[in-house]
């Protein structure tokens, strides 16, 4: 006997709500993230059309905030990233959103608060699966502490108006970069996102190269006055300066040093995955990247900038054979005979710049500026001035992390800028001792290497001052650690080992069944066998 159809009352009263596992990846999709999309930017527009509708403002923004903590995800945490990469290197520092914000409301700033967010969320719902006692965790605490220990001790004492604006200021940058490390360390759950986040910096990196190149062949040519978008302004005036003869460019970043640093930094990756890339137009890609950033990094006129490439990639050379030197010196001398063809007199600039010693102007200033150090540090030596409170205006320019770091939050403060640097090195090469896949120890020695190279430029001027610098600084060490993370259970592996496990044909240039694939978990639970690992090539 033929069912009854169904009547259409009969279809309404047998319909059934979505569960919770269903609306959950309906919250989760494509369509509900563009709706999230467009709830901010109403949010931005209310604020730029109403500014006196603080009603309507804050609802479009809980609406925004809500669904953002309800679609967190593993997936979110790279886009979140990339739109920190993106805004940070791309959109210059000194703008800021039209509005009551001022400087906190720098759009880099914001993503990186949104990572914050994004990422306690996660933890609080439980959308986010974590390694206990992760030692990047650990480290975010004990900075985010002495942060917060900092910020307490210069309220102790009384602070002019500049230091406590300055103090509340700082507050934001420290959540920032806090955020972006966390989200990192805890959403990049397996080594192909990780990979591909740093692939997207590395690609990132490439269109900054060639806006700094722009700026230094074309003198009309001005990349700020282009990105100024509608809903922008600016809370400060960039000057470029000259030097020998030369202007510095800068590209989006706040001074020259800092676009030099920024970008010397992330050198290694570029020549990894130039190298180990499994694709060749990728591979192609990174070495298009690696090639700028080497043009550019002379066009700074920046010793900061030479000394964090020498640094990094003198780090990485470690992962490379004894060929590989040989092929990328040749090269690089290659290369600096075209670039003084191309540009005549600049590395005649740099090299005395270098070698002139104590001499510089610049240089002798730095150093009589350090003898007001310990006065100044006189009774706040183990918790400093207060976070945020050394203004270069009020008092005099250090150029150097380390001391701002002494003076600001005394030798807790050091100590914890120190255990960054540490710790993600050590967490960087943890990767490298640990991976059998030549390709996954050589990004650990990248990574090594890059970190490596900010530690070193942070003894020569303000880094975690300039959000380039700072936010790739905490990008890079929470990689470091995502990869980790999934490598951690694994012993450190000796070179026998690691011959046995490779066999013979092993190494950069060995094809892809003599490669072998480490069995790196795509979560804290789950080992990965069946996800494809890229072969060295």
């Amino acid at each position: 006997m033929a069912a009854r159809a169904s009547s259409p009352a009969d279809l309404l009263t047998r319909r059934r709500w979505l569960t919770s596992a269903q609306l959950r990846r309906a919250l989760r999709s494509r369509p509900a993230t563009v709706l999230y999309v467009l709830v901010a930017i109403a949010y931005l527009v209310s604020i730029l059309v109403l500014p006196f509708s603080f009603v309507a403002s804050a609802g479009l923004l809980g609406a925004a905030f809500v669904g953002g903590l309800v679609s967190v995800s593993r997936r979110d945490a790279l886009t979140v990233l990339t739109l920190v990469v993106i805004l940070v290197y791309l959109l210059p520092e000194n703008y800021v959103l039209v509005g009551p914000l001022r400087s906190t409301g720098n759009p880099a700033l914001l993503a990186g608060l949104l990572a914050l967010a994004l990422w306690a969320a996660g933890r609080v719902l439980g959308l986010v699966e974590a390694r206990a006692a992760h030692p990047v965790r650990w480290l975010m605490l004990a900075y985010a502490l002495a942060s917060l220990t900092a910020f307490a001790a210069g309220m102790t004492r009384v602070l002019t108006d500049t230091e406590s604006a300055g103090a509340i200021r700082a507050v934001f940058p420290a959540l920032a970069v806090i955020g972006i490390a966390m989200i990192a360390v805890d959403g990049l759950d397996s080594r192909a996102r990780v990979e591909l986040l740093l692939r997207r910096l590395v690609s990132v990196a490439l269109v900054a190269a060639v806006i700094g190149i722009l700026e230094f062949a074309s003198s009309t040519f001005s990349y700020r006055e282009l990105m100024h978008l509608p809903g922008l302004t600016t809370t400060t005036q960039i000057i470029n300066d000259t030097r020998s003869g030369f202007s510095r460019i800068d590209g989006a970043a706040a001074h020259p040093i800092e676009y030099a640093v920024a970008l010397a930094a992330l050198a290694p990756l570029a020549l990894h995955f130039a190298l180990y890339d499994d694709r060749r137009s990728r591979r192609l890609l990174a070495a298009a990247a690696l090639t700028a950033i080497l043009i550019v990094n002379p066009m700074t006129v920046s010793r900061s900038g030479l000394l964090t490439l020498a640094v990094g990639l003198g780090v990485y050379a470690v992962a490379l054979s004894r060929r590989q030197r040989a092929n990328l010196v040749v090269l690089g001398a290659f290369g600096l005979v075209l670039f003084r063809s191309a540009v005549p007199g600049l590395l005649g600039t740099l090299r005395s710049l270098v070698f002139i010693g104590n001499t510089d102007p610049s240089i002798e200033g730095r150093t009589e500026d350090y003898a007001k150090v310990p006065g100044l540090l006189d009774g706040h030596v183990v918790f400093g001035r207060g976070l945020g409170t050394f203004d270069p205006l009020a008092y005099f320019y250090l150029d150097n992390q380390y001391l701002g770091s002494l003076l600001e939050g005394g030798i807790i403060g050091l100590a914890t800028l120190a255990a960054v640097f540490v710790i993600g090195m050590g967490v960087s090469r943890g990767v490298r001792h640990r991976a059998t896949d030549p390709a996954l120890r050589s990004l650990g020695q990248a990574l090594a290497g890059s970190i490596a190279a900010l530690a070193a430029a942070a003894g020569t001027f303000d880094e975690l001052s300039f959000k380039q610098t700072g936010f790739t600084l905490f990008l890079l060490v929470g990689a470091a650690g995502a990869l980790w993370s999934q490598l951690a259970d694994r012993p450190k592996l000796t070179r026998e080992q690691l011959r046995a496990s490779a066999g013979p044909g092993a190494g950069p240039d060995a094809p892809a069944d003599a490669v072998p694939a480490d069995a790196v978990p795509t979560s804290s639970a789950a080992p990965v066998g069946a996800e494809p690992v890229p072969s060295a090539r």
